[in-house]
């Protein structure tokens, strides 16, 4: 997955998109998405909008969380 990004090109995927790209599962992010809604804009770690009753996040911040949090996939222990 590439973390460099065009500053000026918006790049919002819907949580389906956001579990391809990442490896998350979809509904992992669902509830974070979820989550960061209820939190006021300005202190959310990922931009997050609502749209067709579906949230989008805004890319480079959810691999920024990634990055930073580092919870999600992990590898299998076998």
């Amino acid at each position: 997955m590439a973390s460099e990004f065009a500053p000026d090109q918006e790049i919002w995927v819907t949580t389906r998109e956001g579990a391809e790209l990442t490896g998350y599962n979809r509904q992992y992010l669902e509830k974070l998405a979820n989550k960061y809604w209820r939190v006021p804009e300005d202190e959310r770690l990922i931009k997050i909008r609502n749209r067709s009753r579906r949230y989008e996040l805004w890319l480079p911040d959810l691999v920024r969380y990634i990055a930073e949090i580092g919870y999600g996939p992990h590898q299998d222990k076998s």
